[in-house]
């Protein structure tokens, strides 16, 4: 690519990314604010919050302190006021260093990224219509991806963090006090303190649901909170409820199984959906409302289609054409 095709990507990307970024601080400051709607500024999101991410870990780095004592004084110049650095502002206000997109985020001020600054690269994992896919990480760690997830990892000698930037993830961590393992979800951030757990975020909604150890919840406007096995914290606009966790102890999609009690077909159809790239359709409307219980394999439609059919619904369900 060249210079001036960079360039012109970057201004395309622009207003995506300043409203990524404007997402962001309101986010940081405890106001309520809808999911972004658009896909380039969900993806410029998760670029800010995986970089948010890393950085929060280092904030006391001499090359980080440095550097947003520059980004303060230009903001105090009048540098905000040009439309081309508003991003400035908003990296002034937060107090981390002022950030752009790409896999190892830019200043864009001008001045380079001081070499004895830290930096995490970031790798993306992700999983589309299919069964949960399972990865391993250098630190012998696991996670497990639910269909249609995202997430970015970053690992090094000091940190080790995740960005949920979609879906539903599993988490089976292997503790190291001196490297706490971190994930970020939207304006949910949580601790490993040696555990298994699950993240989820759809839409302007996160959640965290603890089966083993012990995990640290934080967020803007949510006192930190320590969660014990079986509980679930739901965080949506900036309201917090706390309950009991369904996973502990039972299948569950991690392990690649749809569970369901007396669930709507209509319900439970959307749900089995989600893996496949030839999904299930209802053919007679009037079952959809049919009551469903059992445990059913992702990667095996074709037993909800005979459960269906042998409830007396014969043909009210079958496979569609695969998904373009």
């Amino acid at each position: 690519m060249s210079a001036d095709q960079g360039d012109a990507a970057g201004r395309e990307g622009q207003p995506a990314l300043d409203a990524a970024i404007a997402h962001f601080a309101a986010r940081r400051a405890g106001r309520p604010v809808a999911a972004p709607g658009d896909a380039q500024t969900q993806a410029a999101l998760a670029e800010v919050e995986a970089l948010w991410a890393g950085l929060d870990q280092v904030a006391d780095h001499e090359a980080v302190i440095a550097m947003r004592a520059q980004a303060l004084a230009r903001t105090a110049g009048g540098v905000a006021a040009q439309p081309r650095r508003r991003w400035l502002a908003v990296a002034a206000a937060l107090g981390v260093v002022a950030i752009g997109v790409g896999t190892v985020l830019a200043v864009r001020s001008g001045s380079p990224l001081p070499s004895a600054a830290p930096q995490l690269a970031m790798r993306t994992l992700e999983n589309g219509a299919a069964g949960p896919r399972t990865v391993s990480l250098a630190d012998g760690s696991q996670i497990t991806l639910d269909a249609q997830t995202r997430v970015l990892v970053g690992e090094d000698a000091g940190r080790r963090s995740v960005v949920l930037a979609q879906g539903r993830a599993y988490f089976r961590v292997k503790h190291d006090a001196a490297r706490p393992f971190r994930v970020e979800a939207g304006p949910l951030s949580v601790t490993d303190v040696g555990t298994v757990f699950e993240v989820s975020r759809a839409g302007d909604g996160v959640a965290v649901s603890l089966v083993e150890g012990a995990v640290d919840v934080g967020a803007p406007g949510l006192a930190p909170r320590r969660l014990s096995p079986g509980q679930h914290l739901a965080l949506r606009g900036g309201e917090a409820v706390l309950g009991r966790s369904d996973i502990t102890g039972a299948p569950g999609w991690q392990d690649g199984m749809i569970v369901a009690d007396a669930e709507p077909l209509a319900s439970l159809v959307d749900r089995f959906n989600r893996y496949l790239a030839q999904p299930l359709v209802i053919r007679d409307s009037r079952t959809g409302t049919v009551p469903v219980s059992g445990a059913f394999r992702v990667d095996d439609p074709q037993a909800l289609v005979d459960t269906v059919a042998a409830m007396g619904h014969p043909g009210a369900l079958s496979r569609g054409p695969a998904k373009p």
